[in-house]
């Protein structure tokens, strides 16, 4: 199977070098001093710009992506800058857009953001301490308050799609994974999830998304999976990888219900929402590691990324069900 990269991922497979210089000029920016793809992600093609004034991300869209999936990413970033998330500086076109298309690269789309100087918690390889853990909190409710129902875009690894996710790579799961992604599926059919109060939600506050920058801020990057969820999605996923540490310290469970307390600080969370958080999160966990076989064995992903992914999973399941 041949291994995916992200310039792989995109509608063209010339030079990027005058696909950069011509983005740049679009966005009235100066020329690119230097420019390198991040090998980071499984979605679109992010593209680190260097210029002699400024740094810059260029979110190159993939292939898989229809006009009117940009768009809606497009709208969501606008919306959630307007929001007051910290989040990369949106740069605008010579005519007033956001989205640049390249009629001479096979018409592919992109963005451009300011580049934030700082390190993911991935990068950092540790997790928030309380302050910056407050920090992450705030950033979600504030995301949550958006008043947007966009439309639906189907994300595999999303917590929902557990079932979907199990009926299409549960022949490659090892025999002794499979046995705790079935324990915690059977704990999740018992969720009411549709009568959960929803919200619109990131659904992606993972480790390699948010970003400690050297301002002191946390930011909150990639909302390419931003979908409408039951809001504990939200704590779910923040419980599951961004809270999570190698060390054998602190249970699931225990990340769960400090997450749910902090967050109530800024919105208060239903008595089922607190009930219904760890299973929740429980099921992020299996996702991790699901959607880890999935890009390994189906999408040809077989990076060090993806074994990230796969140990986290595994290793996070491990603990909170067989100790």
């Amino acid at each position: 199977m041949e291994k995916q990269t992200p310039a792989g991922r995109l509608n063209y497979t010339g030079n990027l070098e005058p696909v950069v210089n011509r983005l740049c000029q679009a966005y009235q920016v100066s020329k690119a001093t230097d420019f390198s793809v991040i090998e980071i992600g499984y979605e679109d093609c992010n593209v680190f710009i260097g210029t002699s004034e400024k740094k810059y991300v260029a979110k190159i869209f993939s292939k898989a992506r229809s006009s009117e999936d940009i768009t809606r990413y497009s709208d969501i970033m606008e919306r959630v800058v307007g929001a007051g998330v910290n989040h990369p500086a949106l740069l605008k076109t010579s005519e007033g857009g956001i989205v640049y298309t390249d009629d001479q690269a096979d018409g592919i789309s992109m963005v451009l953001m300011q580049f934030i100087e700082g390190k993911s918690f991935m990068d950092l390889g540790r997790t928030p301490d309380q302050q910056e853990l407050q920090s992450v909190i705030e950033q979600a409710s504030i995301v949550n308050s958006i008043d947007y129902h966009p439309p639906f875009i189907f994300d595999s690894w999303a917590i929902p799609n557990i079932y979907k996710m199990f009926e299409k790579v549960g022949r490659f799961v090892q025999a002794d994974d499979l046995k705790l992604v079935k324990q915690v599926i059977s704990q999740y059919e018992q969720i009411p999830t549709p009568k959960l109060p929803h919200a619109f939600v990131h659904g992606d506050f993972t480790k390699a998304n948010v970003l400690k920058g050297d301002d002191g801020k946390i930011y909150i990057l990639d909302f390419s999976v931003a979908n409408w969820y039951p809001r504990i999605q939200e704590l779910a996923v923040i419980s599951a990888n961004l809270m999570h540490n190698e060390s054998n310290e602190g249970s699931l469970k225990n990340r769960c219900d400090l997450i749910a307390e902090l967050y109530s600080k800024f919105a208060p969370l239903t008595q089922e929402e607190r009930k219904y958080l760890h299973p929740y999160a429980l099921a992020g966990v299996a996702m991790e590691l699901m959607g880890a076989y999935q890009e390994k064995y189906i999408n040809g992903n077989d990076t060090e990324e993806t074994e990230f992914w796969l140990n986290l999973g595994r290793n996070g399941l491990r603990k909170e069900l067989e100790s």
